[in-house]
């Protein structure tokens, strides 16, 4: 019962944080900076570029299969083309596919928002952080922990999708869809601290599934907006984040906390590391002591 108090509690919490962290990122002007990203423009290109290819494509393609068709039936009928870019959009957000590349294609922002957000009411900065080599690593775990939560909601939607129907499951996906968003969020919280993808889904699971669900609702609903909705939505977010995990808990201070099992694993660990070390320095010195010194 303490847990779900608790839970409700960092819910509410968290959604009552979204309208501090717009005025905090509008008063700090997080966006400034962006600039330093200069190898960021070209990526976007590519990704636009790659983007108009898939359009155009798309285009010959409808082309094809209309070419008998009277041209203001092309235009403006119920199988127009721009009528169907908008139907695949739409079903594209609907099944969710649409707000994990999202969330990818903006990890630049993300973590800039995120990164400056901490420098701010933690004082902690990285050095170099702006590089491209620290911004790769990010974007690679994006991807892994974007893919991951992504099947483990299909798997659940799925589940609840055979056991109930209407508007019971509306309610079920949304809260799914919602902690998931959010969980991604968090976790580029506690990248900031080093927790491995591992660490991070333990310690969001065992302690602010609330918070998670706090910024992933208002985050799932800020992107049905298209385009406006779309970019801001995953800024105003991270900023909520990285102030709401500062407020409520205390990685910033102790770090991360490990289990018994935690514990025990990693020492099992570091013995098999050790006993690796001391077999290659034991290798090492027999060569040493059988070569011949001039």
């Amino acid at each position: 019962m303490h847990l779900i108090l608790q839970g409700i509690h960092e819910f509410f919490y968290t959604l009552l944080a979204f309208p501090r962290a717009w005025r905090f990122m509008r008063n700090h002007r997080l966006w400034e900076g962006l600039r330093q990203y200069g190898w960021v423009a070209r990526g976007l290109v590519i990704i636009g570029v790659l983007l108009a290819l898939y359009m155009v494509i798309e285009a010959m393609n409808w082309f094809d299969t209309h070419a008998d068709a009277p041209l203001s039936a092309m235009m403006i009928g119920g199988e127009s083309l721009l009528l169907q870019f908008m139907q695949e959009a739409r079903e594209s957000m609907g099944s969710g596919v649409f707000n994990w590349i999202t969330l990818i294609l903006l990890e630049v922002v993300i973590y800039h928002f995120m990164r400056q957000t901490l420098k701010i009411i933690l004082k902690k900065d990285v050095e170099n952080a702006h590089t491209f080599k620290p911004f790769l690593h990010a974007q690679i775990r994006m991807i892994k922990v974007s893919f991951i939560a992504f099947f483990i909601e299909s798997f659940l939607l799925g589940f609840f999708d055979m056991l109930t129907g209407g508007t019971l499951y509306w309610v079920i996906s949304v809260a799914i869809r919602a902690m998931f968003l959010g969980y991604v969020i968090a976790d580029n919280y506690n990248e900031q601290f080093g927790l491995t993808i591992d660490q991070s889904r333990r310690n969001l699971y065992r302690n602010y599934l609330g918070i998670c669900a706090g910024l992933g609702l208002p985050l799932l609903i800020m992107m049905e907006v298209p385009v406006f909705g779309t970019i801001l939505g995953p800024l105003v977010t991270s900023v909520a984040g990285a102030i709401v995990l500062k407020e409520l808990s205390d990685l910033h201070i102790v770090g991360y906390q490990m289990s018994e099992k935690e514990l025990e694993k990693a020492e099992k660990e570091a013995a098999r590391e050790a006993k690796k070390l001391a077999r290659k320095a034991g290798k090492k010195a027999v060569v040493e002591q059988y070569t011949p010194h001039e």
